[in-house]
């Protein structure tokens, strides 16, 4: 069945239908907003809330589309690119703001590069989640929408590499770039370290996913200073969007496999927190890696999280 996150090229009806009635919107409208903030990643880690409560500001500018996915398209002329319709409606005249929430563009290749040529005054905000976790919750959903998806035991063996892609393969679909790359993405590090190649420090909130539920108030004030608009007089209710299925079957990753995981992120969270100073000493795999949790109390209580058990 499809997705609600299927790659733009692959027109899945929800897409179509949000992207119509955004454009139709703005054709109606007597004032147009042009997109001048993005979230930007990442996947299953609370862009969805964020932006939901985001949104509830005066200042802000909603619309039917939360993911544009302007800058993933790749079958567009990037070489002449046209933004126009990069824009949300708003009849509000207090409204100065709108934003564009697609978690892939942080990890897409040429997405954030495509950003910097629509608007080099973009403002960024990334929120991050532990790497593992973010993929198995990724990985819960992609064999919710498909149950041929791999077991997660050989999506490990055969999806977790060292590197983010600076291109899109050639032999490798867009749709399945997107699918197959629940690993890769949580390498926070290299992802922003490429982004801050073409957006300067200042100009990218980095987030911890866990604020935007425990510290609601203070997350959004961050944010909405970042942002240069007033601070939430009422701050919207939490609303915990797209949680992971816990009743799945299938074989469970080893301790071994978890232990790779582990070994692949380290470095990564390392080169995350000196970029951006975010504390990740936390994060279940840094308190692994510190020695504070075991790798065999981790695997079990991903797998407990999942429902999976060991035939």
């Amino acid at each position: 069945m499809s997705s609600p996150g299927a790659h733009e090229e692959s027109g899945s009806p929800r897409v179509k239908e949000r992207r119509a009635k955004r454009r139709a919107t703005l054709r109606e409208a007597e004032r147009r907003i042009p997109i001048n903030f993005s979230i930007v990643g990442v996947q299953k880690a609370a862009t969805s809330t964020l932006y939901g409560m985001l949104v509830e500001h005066p200042a802000v500018a909603g619309g039917p589309e939360k993911e544009m996915r302007l800058f993933i398209r790749e079958r567009l002329n990037w070489e002449q690119p046209k933004f126009k319709r990069y824009a949300r409606a708003s009849d509000d005249p207090r409204a100065t703001l709108a934003g564009d929430a697609t978690p892939a563009y942080f990890f897409w290749p040429h997405a954030i590069e495509r950003m910097s040529r629509y608007d080099p005054a973009l403002k960024l905000v990334v929120t991050l989640r532990d790497p593992i976790e973010r993929a198995f919750s990724q990985w819960s959903m992609e064999r919710t929408w498909n149950p041929a998806f791999p077991e997660l035991p050989e999506a490990i063996d055969r999806f977790a590499a060292a590197t983010i892609p600076d291109s899109i393969p050639d032999d490798v679909p867009p749709s399945r770039l997107r699918k197959e790359s629940l690993f890769t993405r949580g390498l926070y590090g290299q992802q922003l370290r490429r982004g801050l190649r073409f957006f300067p420090r200042e100009q990218w909130l980095v987030l911890d996913f866990r604020d935007v539920f425990a510290r609601q108030a203070e997350t959004l004030d961050r944010v909405t200073d970042f942002l240069g608009v007033q601070r939430f007089e009422d701050y919207p209710p939490v609303l915990h969007k797209n949680q992971t299925p816990s009743d799945h079957a299938g074989e469970p990753p080893t301790v071994e496999q978890v232990t790779r995981l582990v070994e692949l992120y380290a470095p990564d969270l390392r080169e995350l927190h000196e970029l951006s100073g975010l504390d990740v000493s936390g994060w279940t795999t840094s308190r692994v890696v510190a020695g504070e949790l075991s790798v065999e109390e981790f695997t079990a209580a991903l797998n407990r999280k999942l429902g999976l058990q060991a035939g």
